[in-house]
């Protein structure tokens, strides 16, 4: 199976994939990482009730890739589903799954083998890692954790990691204030130059799917109900059983999507802005598909899956005068937030919804606050 090839580059393609995706040992590693419970600040998403609905979900992907003989191709895997919930509630997700390892060979109590992939299951009744979390459980309740990865794989380290960063401070949504909606540019003037918080509105724009899209695709969240995937409606492991190397196709589509863009009116009109100095500094970057990058413009990648740098530290360019936040719909990592408290006017370039199905959704700003701006515009 591994390595799997994706598809075939064109030059352009490969030239954008060796000079700005793959790091200095040849690999581009492309991560992801969700964690979901329930608890009494997520009740309405979660379906939290008390102390006996305690259901918790963690998700970890990281898979590497290189260019072998042109073409984009998967080398290794690691995927990793945790999931606490109800004792009968395993019981079913576990019964769901060895239904679907028929084709693998089983060569240990918890391992199973097809080609050079293995699925690991470990089952807890209190998960080693709860007393790092001060978690603790209803006693119905047990842990599950299944491991899909290439053979002989070391995922120690990604294991703790997650394990790690999943302690890091629950987030709660903002709160919402009053800002200033504003009619014209000429509005932001008095506030340039101006840093860049470049949210994922433009990389939409660009082709690339929005993040509910991966939400779906591993079962985090439900675009249109906003509910977490819990118990039964997990079905994440069984359907990429059905046929693993379909569904490590479907998963390469967001990097290989991000591969294959290509810069956007808005950003060809940001690149002139840029370098006639109305923007300046480090991009500090939502994104992982380098369309800043490829225009010669620092970027800082806010997207990192460590808790000491989950909320940077920014250190904002001297002389700017504001924060302008391109398609940020909330302020994750606290970009925003920092820059107010360094004085600078946060200035959001969203309209505020986006187009499904040919429909206009409407996606108000999370937590913008009395003094910003609004300029309704799409980027």
């Amino acid at each position: 199976m591994f390595p799997l090839k994706i598809f075939k580059f064109k030059k352009l393609e490969e030239q954008v994939f060796d000079k700005y995706f793959a790091e200095s040992d040849g690999n581009f590693y492309f991560e992801g990482m969700w964690f979901r419970n329930q608890r009494p600040e997520n009740k309405n998403q979660s379906f939290y009730v008390d102390e006996t609905t305690k259901r918790r979900r963690y998700f970890h992907f990281y898979n590497t890739y290189q260019n072998i003989d042109g073409y984009f191709s998967l080398t290794s895997t690691y995927i990793y589903v945790s999931n606490t919930l109800k004792k009968e509630e395993n019981k079913r997700y576990l019964n769901r799954i060895e239904k679907k390892l028929k084709n693998f060979k089983k060569i240990n109590d918890n391992t199973y083998e097809f080609e050079n992939l293995w699925v690991i299951i470990n089952k807890y009744e209190n998960h080693p890692k709860n007393k790092i979390a001060n978690a603790v459980f209803p006693k119905d309740y047990n842990t599950v954790d299944v491991i899909i990865c290439s053979k002989n794989y070391d995922y120690k380290p990604l294991y703790d990691r997650m394990w790690e960063h999943s302690t890091k401070l629950f987030r709660i949504p903002g709160k919402r204030d009053n800002p200033t909606y504003i009619k014209s540019v000429k509005e932001i003037l008095p506030y340039l130059p101006a840093q860049v918080e470049m949210g994922c509105g433009p990389s939409i724009e660009a082709g690339i799917a929005p993040l509910y899209e991966m939400h779906e695709t591993y079962k985090v969240q439900n675009h249109q109900t906003k509910k977490f995937y819990f118990a039964d409606d997990d079905d994440f492991v069984e359907k990429f059983l059905e046929n693993p190397e379909k569904s490590f196709i479907y998963f390469s589509k967001t990097p290989e999507n991000c591969i294959k863009a290509k810069p956007t009116k808005g950003y060809k009109i940001f690149q002139k802005l840029y370098e006639k100095g109305y923007f300046v500094g480090t991009i500090l970057n939502n994104n992982f598909d380098r369309l800043v990058k490829r225009m010669n413009i620092d970027e800082k990648i806010l997207r990192t899956y460590n808790k000491k740098t989950y909320i940077p530290k920014v250190k904002f360019e001297k002389g700017v005068k504001s924060l302008i936040c391109f398609g940020c719909h909330a302020d994750r990592r606290q970009v925003e937030k920092q820059a107010r408290e360094a004085g600078l006017k946060v200035i959001y370039i969203d309209p505020e919804c986006f187009i499904e199905d040919g429909q206009i959704v409407e996606y108000p700003l999370e937590a913008p606050q009395k003094n910003d701006f609004v300029y309704q515009q799409f980027f």
